[in-house]
């Protein structure tokens, strides 16, 4: 898909909850099956594992109990084919839809293809994985078997050093997008390496980060970051100017919703309570962008999924005045 020129912005509206505590405990990550299958992988609480629900927010049961100790990031491939990356254990895992143990690599150390502490994992567009060796500082793509093809960053806050790596992601033309964690900051790379933009500093205001946790990218080439220390979700244009920002808007999901109404005194509660705190976003620790523009955020404080829709339109260069020195939106 072509990158638009610019976009008209009409909404970015909430769709959806998905996952209740019971179900989808502390999630840190999410990807999608076949058949309509959810993958979530959660961590602690209640298990560490990945929970299965579906679009109807039917509980399928779980997959890998006992089988991860810290695990912080999970890939789908076409396949169903399951990828945990387990801080923990510097490995990787891979294991089929029906939890069935594939094949583990990696190991604790600084060489070439080995992790310490490894998190955020993306696939780049031919199937390799971008993964973030996070107290080695940098990054490394591997194979989908776990060989080693590429690292590039290194400890340091200049422009392309990185403290603690964390959330990645790779746009359609390849760059690779990392979340500085330490340094509350968004850099870009391209597919070799080579420092192209950062943007963001510490601070709670518009465009500051407090712990970056994730990045997402979709096709339009707009940027989101989980500003996981500030408990929201900020969207940035492909040039890292601040747009809006995400804080929480759920309802309860079909599976919370079954639970309530069977449960008088938590009903009571419900009725007596502020609701309002109840919808914000707690802790949110990844984000994913599907094709059809859906924004996926794993808000791990509450146990659940909040899911909104964007409504943007493309522009071409012609549609469109040349930038203003002071621009003011009025709403029309």
């Amino acid at each position: 898909m072509a990158k638009p020129f610019a976009l008209l912005r009409s909404s970015f509206p909430f769709e959806m909850t998905m996952g209740m505590r019971r179900v989808t405990s502390n999630p840190v990550d999410i990807g999608f099956g076949k058949e309509g299958r959810v993958h979530i992988l959660t961590r602690g609480g209640l298990g560490t594992e990945v929970r299965v629900i579906n679009w109807e927010d039917e509980n399928l049961g779980t997959r890998g109990e006992g089988k991860f100790t810290w695990p912080a990031s999970l890939l789908v491939d076409d396949d169903e084919m399951l990828y945990i990356s387990d801080e923990a254990k510097h490995s990787v895992t891979i294991m089929d839809k029906d939890g069935n143990i594939q094949s583990t690599w990696g190991e604790e150390g600084s060489d070439d293809g080995q992790f310490n502490r490894p998190s955020s994992m993306t696939f780049d567009s031919d199937g390799n994985i971008i993964i973030s060796d996070t107290m080695n500082h940098r990054i490394q793509r591997v194979t989908r078997e776990g060989k080693h093809l590429q690292t590039f960053g290194e400890f340091g806050d200049g422009d392309g050093q990185l403290n603690m790596p964390w959330g990645n992601a790779v746009d359609e033309d390849g760059n690779v997008y990392v979340c500085d964690w330490r340094n509350d900051r968004i850099q870009k790379f391209s597919a070799d390496g080579a420092f192209l933009m950062k943007f963001g500093s510490s601070g709670a205001e518009n465009g500051q980060f407090d712990r970056p946790s994730s990045v997402a990218v979709d096709a339009h080439g707009d940027i989101y970051v989980c500003d996981w220390g500030n408990d929201r979700v900020q969207l940035f244009n492909p040039e890292g100017r601040y747009v809006e920002q995400f804080i929480g808007d759920a309802n309860l999901s079909k599976s919370g919703l079954t639970y309530v109404l069977a449960n008088q005194a938590t009903l009571r509660l419900r009725e007596m309570a502020d609701l309002e705190p109840a919808k914000r976003l707690r802790s949110p620790i990844t984000i994913k962008v599907d094709s059809d523009f859906r924004l996926y955020i794993c808000d791990f404080g509450s146990h659940r999924i909040q899911v909104y829709k964007k409504e943007a339109y493309p522009l071409s260069e012609d549609q469109i005045a040349p930038p203003l020195r002071n621009p003011v939106l009025f709403t029309t």
